[in-house]
């Protein structure tokens, strides 16, 4: 679905459903006196923004085209003669270079025929990844005196008032779209009301039982922040209550009043008592807004202003308001979504992984696994220490391509298949054979490949024997008693690739004191800032440093050195198995 902006002309452009040119702000666009223009990114072959493609132009910026402007929909449709060295259309391609939601500054237009003469304010807001809108404000002075003692339910001019709506609408949508992260966007929503529009908001959202649950408050003031969170926690608004935050989220319809105990304590039915456990003074006046789209209310932003130094909130409040609450809407249920889909694949990541480490006699065990990305993706690395034998331990660390719940699945396959065969096969070649099979059974379109280290243990007088195989995996690391360090195992073939693999099981005596260090490539492959990765290299100097250590403290040191090469979370995922002789 699309709509256009009204009476664009030859400006007109199709804008999306979510796009900034719809309801109230299509109309702030084309009253305001200021040029305003959306433009979209022409980026090059390295997918820099190198120019912009006009998509849509007010009737302020539309009269004040220089002759020979390309049109609407052109390359770099310019509304104005372009200054000497080019500042604004820089600014604009800098912010949409960059993590930078918006820039400004002032600029003179060059000759004659500019579409002012004076100097300018200018203001580009990035609406997404390609999108930018500019503002060409009133001149330096002007604009000072349009913000001279503004406030929350101010005087300011017509204009001054449109184009603070179009600012504060501006800013907002900047705001929203900047964090995924579900608590970081509530906050959001009630931060982009104060101070400009009220000194205060409340945030209800309508949680997994059906009851309005405060999501996040602002105030400007602490003390009147702490007052109204005391209120919304005493008693929390009821769906079924007459008037307030419950029944403009069951209505859809706003509501208004000088007196915001009303609105967040619940309304009584017909005939019942109404008390209110705490009432701020002075009575701030508020205003609630549902919040949602397409016809479905996901909860309310309450509204409030002082008692004193601020007008009540009127019909012109109510539509910027309902506005900012229609644009918050979609942030929202992303910020939700995106929780809900970290929680699934933290749960699912889990359920491949082993609940707790087995308490094996003679041996301690210590691992840790980490998700790439921050946790938003499901990884295929994994690791496993389960009986498989009367005195046989086996211990398996892996590696499936891919990330997303096609390599979580294949995880699971691995991981059953080792365990299932390993309870009658003792070599653990023979393990990895099994494994491979299962891989090529797996249909076409869902085959994957993956790197497996596989080892069975087996207490030989003070010591264990040690018997392992590779299927294409990083050797694992021994330190031994004295400090020494050498990769121990033989290559083999990469599994769930051919029929036939070549794979070789080695064995190792390992005594008291020895440690047997198993990684994925997550490890070794994290890089610096520079480009620089850890290396097998920096797993031995690890180990080094660590001789005589545990294996909880092995691997602990481990993480901190991965953290050290870089701070961010690490792009892969990865897993690490420290098995220590006693």
């Amino acid at each position: 679905m699309t709509t256009a902006v009204p009476g664009a002309e030859d400006g007109r452009a199709d804008a999306s459903e979510d796009g900034p040119t719809d309801g109230l702000l299509a109309g702030a666009f084309e009253l305001l006196p200021d040029a305003v223009s959306i433009s979209v990114a022409v980026r090059d072959a390295d997918g820099r923004a190198v120019d912009l493609c006009l998509e849509y132009a007010n009737a302020a910026a539309r009269s004040g085209r220089t002759a020979g402007a390309a049109p609407a929909g052109g390359p770099r449709g310019d509304l104005w003669s372009r200054t000497a060295d080019d500042g604004v259309l820089a600014a604009c391609l800098d912010v949409l270079n960059t993590d930078r939601p918006e820039g400004h500054g002032v600029f003179t237009p060059a000759g004659e025929g500019a579409h002012r003469t004076a100097d300018r304010e200018y203001r580009a807001f990035r609406l997404g990844k390609d999108r930018l809108l500019l503002v060409l404000c009133a001149d330096r002075r002007t604009r000072a005196e349009e913000r001279t003692g503004a406030r929350p339910g101010g005087d300011a001019s017509s204009g001054g008032d449109d184009r603070e709506r179009l600012r504060i609408l501006a800013d907002a949508g900047a705001v929203l779209g900047s964090s995924l992260d579900r608590g970081a966007t509530m906050d959001a929503v009630a931060d982009s009301v104060v101070p400009d529009v009220a000194d205060g908001c409340l945030l209800y959202l309508v949680d997994d039982t059906g009851l309005p649950a405060l999501a996040a408050l602002a105030h400007r003031d602490p003390l009147r922040r702490r007052e109204l969170r005391d209120l919304a926690e005493a008693s929390p608004p009821h769906p079924d209550s007459e008037g307030g935050v419950g029944a403009v989220i069951r209505t859809g319809r706003h509501e208004r009043g000088a007196d915001v105990a009303r609105a967040l304590v619940p309304s009584p039915h017909a005939g019942e008592d109404r008390r209110v456990p705490h009432r701020p003074a002075p009575a701030d006046s508020w205003l609630a807004v549902p919040v949602g789209r397409s016809g479905t209310v996901i909860g309310a932003m309450v509204l409030v202003r002082a008692a004193s130094g601020s007008s009540p909130f009127t019909e012109e409040d109510v539509a910027l308001a309902r506005e900012l609450s229609h644009r918050a809407a979609p942030a929202i249920r992303n910020a939700h979504r995106h929780a809900e889909q970290a929680e699934v694949a933290r749960r699912l990541q889990e359920s491949l992984l082993p609940r707790a480490l087995p308490d094996v006699p003679g041996l301690e065990l210590s691992a840790r696994h980490r998700p790439g990305e921050k946790g938003t993706l499901m990884g295929g690395d994994f690791y496993d220490v389960f009986p498989s034998g009367p005195r046989d331990w086996t211990v398996t660390v892996g590696d499936v391509a891919g990330k997303g719940p096609g390599a979580a699945a294949l995880t699971g396959l691995v991981r059953h298949t080792v365990r299932a065969v390993g309870r009658s096969a003792a070599d653990p070649a023979d393990l990895l054979r099994a494994v491979n099979t299962a891989l090529l059974d797996e249909p076409a379109p869902a085959r994957r490949f993956c790197t497996t280290a596989c080892a069975t243990l087996r207490p030989d007088g003070s010591g264990m024997r040690l018997a392992l195989a590779l299927g294409g995996h990083p050797h694992p690391l021994l330190r031994r008693s004295d400090g020494t360090v050498v990769p121990v195992g033989h290559p083999g073939t990469l599994l769930g690739v051919v029929d036939e693999p070549r794979l070789r099981t080695v064995h190792h005596t390992l005594g008291p004191g020895d440690l047997l260090l198993f990684y994925t490539d997550g490890v070794t492959e994290h890089r610096s800032d520079d480009g620089v990765m850890l290396g097998e290299a920096g797993l031995h100097a690890v180990l080094t440093r660590t001789a005589g250590a545990s294996a909880e403290a092995t691997v602990r040191l481990l993480e901190e050195e991965i953290a050290a090469h870089d701070p961010r979370a690490p792009t892969d995922d990865f897993a690490v198995l420290a098995v220590l002789v006693r």
